[in-house]
């Protein structure tokens, strides 16, 4: 089990850094900086790592019905929605809130209903109950991360900025992060149904002799594509729609490139690893490893954010109500690990 939590936490670190050389992409707009991201994300890494490195990949697949995948392509495709809704909602309600909702309603969501989906006799039991304990604490972590960074946007916005909220905005914000929260489950939820019911990765393995983080890359491509059916489409229409495709003749096309597949290859092995990790600890992996994995994921983002500056106008009551936020979180993940030691 140690091995398992290890691997979902390197996951949550690399996922919290993947996204730093974006910093250094110029003369690009955002369509398109995160319209290539996302091709070379869901489709060039997964696809060229899958046929190079799993063994019997079409062999494998052709023996999980056709339904199954299908379910797979729908709950991957509401992972890309998630992504998109939670993009939009934070431009209407701020970083910090938009961020803890979606994580928050995420970690709930995608924790909690793979207890349903095969392993529901598990929940009254004793380590059943300390998971679910787990997972609460961690939802309060999320909320006292949530309101240092409302205290930290209210300290460093003006009077000016505050008097200019439109509560419709807010609200119909809001509302697009809960939807974008739920969909983002998804991910978690199309993992579970071609690891757990389809099969996927026990058949590679054990049919083809694949190593179980190879195993693992079979198992999520059919997410990787259908997440970026959903990804593309809306870039697409955005730099169309922006008359943006011509940026991509900017001279410093060739390093953006270079910067956006390093983010594509570190985005896509986090969540290998974080695969390989739900693997190893067992049957609840999927429930016990995405807590732990959403959970790191915010605590890694907050202290890189802290420690390259970003808390430095802060005031002291956030960063009192940020760092109470990460030590409740690191309660709940210990929570959420020994109850899966003793389920």
């Amino acid at each position: 089990m140690g091995i398992g939590i290890f691997w979902v936490l390197m996951a949550a670190v690399m996922l919290g850094f993947y996204a730093l050389p974006s910093k250094y992409v110029k003369n690009y707009a955002i369509e398109n900086t995160w319209g290539v991201f996302w091709v070379l994300a869901m489709f060039v890494v997964p696809v060229i790592s899958a046929f190079a490195l799993v063994d019997g990949l079409i062999e494998t697949y052709s023996q999980v019905s056709s339904s199954l995948f299908l379910l797979i392509l729908g709950l991957s495709i509401l992972w890309g929605i998630g992504n998109l809704l939670w993009g939009i909602s934070i431009s209407k309600i701020g970083m910090a809130l938009g961020f803890s909702l979606l994580i928050g309603v995420g970690t709930l969501s995608g924790s909690l209903l793979p207890f349903f989906m095969g392993s529901a006799d598990k929940i009254g039991t004793p380590g059943g109950m300390v998971i679910l304990g787990g997972i609460f604490i961690i939802m309060i972590g999320i909320i006292a991360n949530g309101k240092a960074g409302l205290l930290r946007e209210k300290f460093e916005n003006s009077e000016a900025d505050k008097t200019n909220i439109n509560p419709n905005k807010m609200r119909n914000g809001i509302i697009l992060c809960v939807i974008g929260g739920i969909c983002a489950a998804g991910f978690n939820l199309s993992y579970h149904v071609a690891d757990n019911l389809g099969h996927i990765g026990q058949i590679s393995q054990e049919q083809f002799g694949n190593q179980p983080w190879i195993a693992r890359i079979a198992v999520m491509l059919p997410s990787f594509i259908g997440s970026g059916i959903a990804t593309v489409i809306y870039f697409s229409n955005q730099l169309s729609k922006n008359n943006s495709w011509s940026n991509f003749k900017v001279a410093d096309s060739s390093k953006n490139l270079v910067l956006l597949l390093v983010m594509a290859i570190v985005y896509c092995a986090s969540l290998i690893i974080y695969g390989l990790g739900a693997y190893e600890l067992g049957p609840l992996g999927t429930s016990v490893g995405f807590a732990i994995f959403q959970t790191g994921c915010i605590m890694v983002a907050n202290l890189l954010g802290f420690f390259t500056g970003e808390w430095n106008k802060a005031g002291a009551q956030s960063k009192n109500w940020l760092f109470a936020g990460l030590t409740i979180m690191s309660i709940g993940i210990i929570a959420v690990a020994y109850g899966n030691a003793i389920v």
